[in-house]
């Protein structure tokens, strides 16, 4: 009698603890994981899981199941609007709501002067369905690239939108910026991403970006962002295995070489340029291999100059 009297009154306090717990409104502190995780939704403007979880812990084994955890909470919040990507295992992206924007702005979470903006303009609806803007493939690779370079080699990143938002009037905006370490200071570069076949005139414009960063005169320093940092080099992201509608092999690095080759210097000229070669799981990228490389303006080829290293 006594042992079942005891057992009753045990699962009662045990409800009762579970009662208090689950009517215990959800809070997020300033110092948190997730609201880290906000912040970096808020300056990427979307981010899947994955992409998140390289970004908060790099190089840690369990990174995405971490970044699951922390967007759980911030849906629980009304903080984050989940959006599914189109097409197989393409994951979901995750926009800052309008709450989130706000408690990330009364927290002051980003440098002086930065505002964060709801993402829920992100993409179009059309009959009831939403579809990305379609550069978000891009977009994700080139937010891939910059999450691994944070991930395996601690260097700074800035993407397209946060680069942007601080510098709406500049002459051009690359597809994000690194701050690396180059025999023992700071340096900038510029990174274009180069994933589809460009136009003539598009692969011209990307070239001639590189070819400035590479001298150290680039559209514009973005002295903003990177606190004075110069950019001394320009970074293209390519896929080794890229292939066209046709099935064949794209050679983008040839064709980088061909828009470089055009562009007039004088002799003796080079310039060096770090290409990043992207390897994928599904559709977002897994890892890049760095080489650095020069440009040599009288022979009109790359020249290699650094052993390959992985990021």
């Amino acid at each position: 009698m006594w042992g079942y009297m005891f057992a009753r009154t045990w699962f009662r306090a045990i409800q009762g603890m579970n009662t208090t717990t689950q009517s215990t409104p959800l809070r997020l502190d300033a110092d948190e994981n997730a609201a880290h995780a906000l912040r970096f939704i808020g300056r990427f403007t979307w981010l899947r899981a994955a992409e998140l979880g390289k970004l908060l812990h790099p190089g840690k084994q369990h990174g995405r199941k971490y970044a699951e955890a922390y967007l759980r909470k911030l849906l629980a919040l009304r903080y984050v609007v989940a959006r599914k990507l189109p097409g197989k295992d393409a994951g979901t992206a995750y926009v800052l709501a309008t709450r989130g924007a706000q408690f990330l702005n009364d927290w002051n979470a980003g440098a002086v002067g930065f505002t964060y903006t709801a993402g829920t303009d992100w993409g179009t609806t059309s009959g009831g369905v939403w579809e990305p803007p379609r550069s978000w493939r891009h977009d994700l690779i080139a937010t891939g690239v910059l999450a691994c370079l944070r991930e395996r080699r601690d260097w700074g990143i800035y993407p397209e939108p946060m680069l942007r938002h601080w510098v709406p009037a500049a002459e051009k905006h690359p597809d994000g910026l690194v701050i690396a370490k180059q025999s023992g200071r700071e340096v900038g570069m510029w990174l274009e991403v180069e994933n589809a076949r460009k136009s003539g005139r598009n692969i011209d414009q990307l070239a001639r970006a590189l070819v400035r960063a590479g001298l150290g005169r680039p559209f514009s320093s973005f002295t903003e962002v990177t606190g004075g940092v110069p950019i001394v080099a320009g970074m293209v992201a390519i896929d080794p295995a890229a292939r066209d509608e046709r099935g064949r092999r794209l050679d983008h690095l040839l064709r980088v070489e061909s828009a470089m080759r055009k562009i007039p210097m004088s002799a003796g000229a080079r310039v060096q340029l770090f290409v990043a070669y992207t390897t994928f799981k599904g559709i977002g990228v897994l890892s890049i291999r760095l080489e650095r490389r020069v440009f040599d303006w009288d022979t009109g080829r790359f020249l290699p100059i650094e052993p390959v290293t992985t990021a």
